[in-house]
């Protein structure tokens, strides 16, 4: 089941709950700080994608995930220098 964000116009206390979608809208969900209904907030939603081996994350997992340090860049060139004529 999905987690939903809700937040209370009241205190500003933010809380999720997870329930189905059909539930949207016909269950009350209230507020633990000052017992005021909530309201469902707009929030993005998670996106999905596969990494290089086919397994699906999340893109939350992939920003957790140490990074993988690619090899350095070989093709560089070095810094000339220049040989004074005395």
């Amino acid at each position: 089941m999905p987690l939903y964000d809700y937040g209370c116009s009241s205190c500003g206390n933010k809380k999720e709950v997870q329930h189905s979608m059909s539930e949207i809208g016909k269950i009350e969900v209230i507020c633990d700080s000052c017992g005021q209904k909530m309201k469902k907030l707009l929030s993005a939603p998670t996106l999905i994608g596969f990494d290089d081996v086919g397994r699906s994350v999340s893109k939350k997992d992939k920003a957790d995930s140490p990074k993988k340090e690619s090899p350095k860049d070989t093709s560089a060139a070095k810094p000339s220098t220049k040989k004074d004529a005395a």
